[in-house]
């Protein structure tokens, strides 16, 4: 393992382990530690309200590393990967505005600078039922699991379908809004990007949902509509080819137990196949204050089914099913079995998974014949931000 990775993770565990023993003796019942609040509170360089200029000013960032190991058929590989390092400031000044701004940076550190994570400036009402943001922006907008950040999922990856349909980042404009128990969002932006901004050779993308409180058979639930069109040409980098892309989703909780669902169809461009994913996640929190004040113990699972409307439009995941399983399908089976510590709730947490995957029908060119390809990942990794 590169030396710079070994000090990094080596870091990681002794900020982690003194913390956890504090906290351990700690008589504060509920709640969350003191010391991972003092913590977490001295990334926040300025803070004062009545300032009618600047409100705050902190420094912000993000660290995922993991290990992984994938096997399939006679094929097997494993290593370590920092997943994502971002870095940056987060400000907010005349009242109603924000600006942050996050880079990325290179595992190596040689260069530091990877590009541009995310650089906005976001206005929201003081009733904060409207908010409307422009620059560089994460797209977590689209279905169950792209609409979830990074920092909160329940799973060390997401499905197969959202990652072969949903973009990254985007440059362009997005809004949204709540009036009673209705939620919308709606954006635009453009399909091209580079590693800071964009030279708009790419056309556009323009988004549109709808949400609902609906618990259902839940304590408390809601239920969303989302649809994102792709108006592509061969310049288009920021999207996938896929033309119309639709989302029916819905998230409830009934105490400790939650369960969500998605559907995702998309159309797509040219030679694209068209693709159907459905996703349910349930998930169930138990063994509360085991060690720190705050923290839990999380059970998740995950079944993911996707097809294709054509032979072969089904490709394995980049992460990490590419390194030990070639060629493509057209249906795809997926049954994820994952462990979350949420140490200081999602600012802090170890978590581990398992998950075993199955394409049906995978050929790896033209004239060569068809068969059921499986295997597994293992993945167990840290995920924090501040």
């Amino acid at each position: 393992m590169p030396f710079k990775k070994t000090v990094l993770i080596c870091c990681l565990a002794a900020f982690s382990y003194p913390a956890c023993l504090f906290a351990s003796q700690n008589e504060q019942q509920g709640g969350s530690s003191p010391l991972f609040d003092s913590i977490w509170n001295a990334s926040k360089l300025y803070a004062d309200n009545a300032n009618p200029y600047i409100q705050s000013f902190s420094i912000i960032g993000r660290y995922h590393g993991q290990y992984w190991m994938a096997d399939s058929e006679d094929n097997r590989d494993d290593g370590w990967e920092n997943r994502r390092m971002y870095l940056g400031f987060n400000s907010k000044f005349l009242k109603q505005f924000t600006l942050e701004i996050q880079i990325s940076l290179n595992d190596e550190f040689n260069p530091a600078y990877k590009g541009l994570y995310d650089a906005f400036i976001k206005w929201e009402t003081s009733t904060k039922d409207f908010a409307a943001s422009v620059g560089r922006l994460d797209y977590v907008y689209t279905g169950l699991e792209r609409s979830t950040s990074s920092k909160k999922i329940k799973t060390m990856e997401r499905a197969l379908v959202v990652n072969l349909v949903m973009p990254g980042e985007v440059i362009g404009l997005y809004a949204k809004g709540a009036a009673g128990d209705f939620s919308y969002h709606t954006g635009l932006f453009s399909g091209s990007i580079k590693d800071e901004f964009t030279d708009f050779k790419g056309r556009f993308a323009t988004l549109i949902g709808l949400g609902y409180n609906a618990p259902l058979f839940y304590d408390k639930g809601t239920l969303h509509l989302d649809y994102l069109y792709n108006n592509a040409n061969p310049d288009n980098n920021a999207f996938k080819p896929y033309e119309h892309i639709v989302s029916i989703w819905h998230q409830g909780q009934v105490g400790p137990f939650g369960i969500d669902t998605d559907f995702t169809a998309a159309s797509g461009i040219g030679d694209q196949s068209d693709i159907f994913g459905f996703t349910i996640l349930p998930s169930y929190d138990f063994a509360q204050n085991l060690i720190v004040p705050g923290d839990k113990l999380q059970l998740a699972l995950r079944y993911h089914y996707a097809s294709s409307s054509d032979d072969y439009g089904l490709k394995f995941s980049k992460r990490y099913e590419q390194k030990v399983a070639i060629g493509e399908g057209d249906a795809y089976n997926a049954y994820y079995l994952g462990l979350n510590y949420y140490i200081y709730q999602q600012k802090l947490k170890l978590m581990t998974g398992v998950e075993y995957f199955d394409m049906a029908n995978v050929t790896t060119g033209e004239g060569t014949a068809t068969e059921n390809v499986s295997g597994w990942n293992f993945i167990s990794g840290i995920r924090l931000y501040f």
